[in-house]
């Protein structure tokens, strides 16, 4: 049974949901990383990402200005880490020195890939549009990483209060 209630109560209920580590470079050379939860498929063939990312942020200004960025789906080893980059804005900080998080040298793009992610995809940009209050960012998949460590359980968040998790909450 269903009863009608308001949307922000709804929404409540769709966690656990996935959350990616988007890496960019500017054209200086400087890394960031950014949490990002709005995030899904926008096509299979080619393989495309739409990540919603506000006008503001680093991350935004760096796929402006280099049309490259990767996307990680972080491990749940990578939770604290994972909060870290999406609690701290990256105009002024190194996010990926402060954060630990260890990194090598992209494929394909010039950006960093996250060795201890589940995966990573290197993409470059189709287009931004502008449906509602946050720009949706599409991204080609122009090369992708595996872990070896088959192991790895993804990260998703267990709720809207930026606490992470894949099965259970942690301590933050």
């Amino acid at each position: 049974m269903q009863k009608q209630v308001d949307i922000e109560k709804a929404l409540e209920r769709k966690y656990p949901e996935q959350v990616v580590l988007v890496t960019t470079r500017n054209k200086q050379g400087k890394d960031n990383v950014m949490a990002v939860g709005w995030v899904a498929m926008a096509s299979s063939e080619p393989v495309m990402f739409v990540l919603g990312i506000d006008q503001q942020a680093c991350t935004y200004q760096n796929i402006i200005e280099t049309k490259q960025f990767v996307v990680a789906f972080p491990s749940e080893k990578m939770a604290k880490e994972t909060l870290f980059a999406g609690s701290v804005h990256g105009y002024n900080r190194d996010k990926i020195r402060e954060s630990g998080l260890r990194v090598q040298q992209a494929s394909i793009v010039n950006a960093p890939v996250l060795v201890d992610a589940v995966a990573n995809f290197e993409c470059e940009l189709v287009e931004i549009t502008m449906p509602g209050d946050c720009p949706l960012i599409v991204g080609k998949v122009v090369c992708a990483w595996e872990n070896t460590d088959k192991q790895l359980k993804r990260l998703y968040t267990t709720g809207k209060n930026h606490k992470l998790s894949g099965v259970r909450e942690i301590e933050t």
